[in-house]
């Protein structure tokens, strides 16, 4: 059968209306077979007299669809090829007892995105002598849905055993420098991996002549840059971005129905992460994170008001790779400003390396980073007249820190009970949240009559006490759902429902003597 990428369509069933449990990112495979299984409740099956399962599929963004395969809702999984290279989107309709497609079958909504791409990725090198014992090393990948995190450079030279590795910020592009004081022949060597599996690589070698004097060769030097800036952040996009980044951009989401009603029942209250849980309608899931600003200051300020995480970081945490750094220039002179320098350090100074140059001179310095992780910067301005402050020195500690933290909170719904007696107008909601960098105030709540909204505001941000109690408004719902959202400090977000409401009744039951009957005679 091959090999086959496996991804799961785990559904729900709320008021009649099947909907996902977790968001169906863009799955990208070398393979262009492959299973999409999927898990069904019998029952509900049986409820709609189900005939048949069917999977569509367009090559075009949804421009038009094509039945790929009907099966026996028992068989669990459909089985696709593909044609060749490309996206493909997915969406599976159920064919009832009536035999009517549900949802509608004019209606197609993807639940499922594959992107199948069997191409290795182009490593471009470039290897020159700039000046005698120095050379430049440039690399160009080129990749639809490359994974820059994978890069690898290697050199050998003369005076050096074996292989060593060039160390440069894992990029799409740029370029380093490091001195070769013998000459002989100098090779480099690179490999990169595209987020398929598929693996493209690159060599390249140059003669040179040997930097002045004999000794130890010397190891590419770290005040190189760690990742050349020479061009616009803002241009890349998720297929150039770090495996399991947060896109910049918009990303598509998938809407309800994917499958015609059949029913999970092991999804309850899984988390899913939000970007905009405020809204008491339906979720807009497009719009794009604002890249965040960062002042460089050493002082612990809350990001976007939300709270400051780990109470013993001192510096700024935010949720994406890409942020800005804020920065001002003082005892301007008249020669004017010739280089602003950014050094990056991952080990709070215990070794720096410089990350470019501010290409426009203007604040705010636009940064990426590859992965999670805390990261300490400096900056040094450099006057027309080529005069500086020194690049910051190895076991220099950094002035401000910045942490990326793109994991959402692990969010659980506990439990939803009404109380008793007395307490009949109350309802307990308990939860368990988990996160690094917690915000100081994580939760809020919400409340529906309908798992379709709209959800009010039951509670604003408050502390993480594992429970509150919601005083149920008078003529309120005769039943409700629960809405719980968490968020750590850097801004990510998750939530859990409750898949089946709690029943309302804050009636109490009373009774009247309304006639007498004389009893059954006597024999």
């Amino acid at each position: 059968m091959g090999s086959f990428v496996r991804t799961c369509l785990s559904l729900c069933l709320v008021a009649g209306l099947a909907t996902f449990a977790s968001a169906a990112n863009p799955i990208v495979t070398a393979k262009n077979r492959f299973r999409i299984p999927f898990k069904v409740d019998p029952a509900a099956l049986q409820r709609m007299n189900a005939q048949e399962l069917r999977l569509y599929v367009s090559s075009d963004r949804g421009a038009t669809w094509n039945l790929a395969q009907s099966i026996n809702p028992e068989i669990g999984k459909f089985e696709y090829q593909s044609p060749g290279d490309g996206e493909f989107w997915f969406s599976v309709k159920t064919l009832d007892g009536d035999n009517q497609l549900q949802p509608n079958g004019r209606v197609f909504e993807p639940g499922l995105m594959v992107i199948v791409d069997t191409r290795e990725p182009r490593v471009d090198l470039a290897l020159q002598e700039v000046q005698q014992g120095k050379v430049q090393l440039s690399w160009h990948l080129h990749d639809q849905n490359l994974d820059p995190s994978t890069l690898k450079l290697e050199y050998s030279q003369p005076g050096v055993a074996g292989w060593q590795t060039v160390s440069v910020a894992p990029r799409s592009a740029g370029q380093t420098t490091w001195s070769v004081p013998q000459g002989g022949i100098v090779a480099v060597r690179g490999s990169v991996l595209d987020q398929a599996g598929n693996l493209g690589r690159g060599t390249i070698q140059s003669t040179v002549r040997g930097g002045d004097g004999a000794g130890k060769a010397a190891m590419p030097d770290t005040r190189q840059p760690i990742a050349s800036m020479n061009r616009d952040l803002s241009t890349e996009t998720a297929n150039n971005s770090m495996t399991g980044a947060i896109s910049t951009g918009p990303m598509i989401q998938p809407s309800p129905g994917m499958v015609g009603r059949p029913v999970s029942s092991d999804v309850q209250s899984r988390p899913e992460i939000v970007k905009n849980p405020y809204t008491t309608g339906a979720e807009n899931f497009d719009e794009p994170p604002v890249q965040p600003k960062v002042t460089p200051q050493p002082t612990n300020t809350n990001v976007a008001g939300i709270g400051s995480g780990d109470p013993l970081f001192k510096g700024r945490i935010v949720a994406t790779r890409k942020f800005q750094l804020a920065y001002k220039i003082d005892d301007l002179g008249p020669s004017g400003i010739s280089a602003v320098e950014l050094f990056i350090t991952q080990n709070n100074g215990q070794q720096w390396y410089r990350y470019g140059e501010d290409v426009d001179l203007k604040s705010p310095f636009d940064v990426q980073v590859p992965q999670d992780g805390i990261y300490g910067f400096e900056i040094r301005v450099h006057s027309g007249a080529g005069l500086s402050a020194d690049p910051p020195r190895n076991s220099e500690a950094p002035s401000i820190q910045v942490k990326v933290d793109q994991t959402a909170p692990t969010l659980e719904l506990l439990a939803v009970e009404q109380g008793q007696g007395t307490q009949q107008n109350l309802v307990t909601i308990r939860w368990r949240v988990q996160d690094a960098n917690l915000s100081e105030t994580p939760i809020s709540l919400y409340g529906a009559a309908s798992p379709a909204g709209p959800w009010n505001l039951i509670s604003d941000w408050r502390p993480d006490t594992g429970s509150f109690r919601w005083e149920l408004p008078p003529n309120g719902p005769s039943q409700v759902f629960v809405r719980v959202v968490a968020r750590d400090a850097a801004g990510n977000f998750a939530k859990a429902e409750s898949t089946q409401p709690v029943v309302i009744d804050l009636k109490r039951p009373s009774a009247r003597i309304v006639d007498v009957a004389p009893g059954m005679p006597r024999d």
